[in-house]
């Protein structure tokens, strides 16, 4: 019987070149295919883009630093305008109340001296009054003897002048 020996070797390399690309949209980049074992040497520019946003991001910086420095000069303004207003509105207020308790005192006394002027005149009234009935009590009395007899002899008086002025005259 006899013996055989076979042997077999396959080597496949592939490369894949292809020059189809699909870009779509707004894409406006590059695209470079078909180019196997090439050296491609690209320089890209934004043109001053980033350099323009950034000049940009330090203008708003500016800006945002003098609207800080404006905002606080505002502030202290309207602080200082609303203090200025506070403390008018206070010394009026204090004007207001002292006018307000100098009428209510004057006010009061004058109250208080024509209650007193009043109370007098009452007493005064009072004492007539108790005079009065006095006089009624005693004339009550007595029966008014008292009151007859007086006048009694104040009549007798003015008798005795009148008699004495004529008989003066009469001589």
């Amino acid at each position: 019987m006899g013996s055989s020996k076979s042997k077999s070797s396959n080597t496949s390399n592939t490369t894949n070149v292809s020059g189809q690309n699909a870009i779509s949209g707004d894409n406006l980049g590059v695209a470079i295919s078909g180019v196997n074992n090439s050296t491609i040497n690209t320089t890209m520019t934004d043109h001053g883009a980033v350099n323009a946003a950034m000049e940009l991001g330090e203008q708003a910086f500016e800006f945002g630093g003098e609207m800080l420095n404006s905002n606080e000069r505002i502030s202290l303004e309207a602080m200082d305008t609303t203090h200025d207003i506070a403390e008018t509105a206070i010394d009026e207020v204090a004007d207001f109340a002292g006018d307000s308790l100098a009428t209510y005192a004057s006010t009061n006394s004058e109250n208080l001296d024509m209650l007193a002027g009043l109370a007098g005149n009452q007493a005064a009234q009072n004492s007539k009054n108790l005079q009065a009935m006095m006089d009624l009590a005693k004339f009550k009395q007595d029966g008014g003897q008292v009151e007859t007899s007086k006048m009694m002899v104040v009549l007798a008086i003015v008798l005795v002048l009148v008699l004495g002025y004529v008989m003066v005259k009469k001589r």
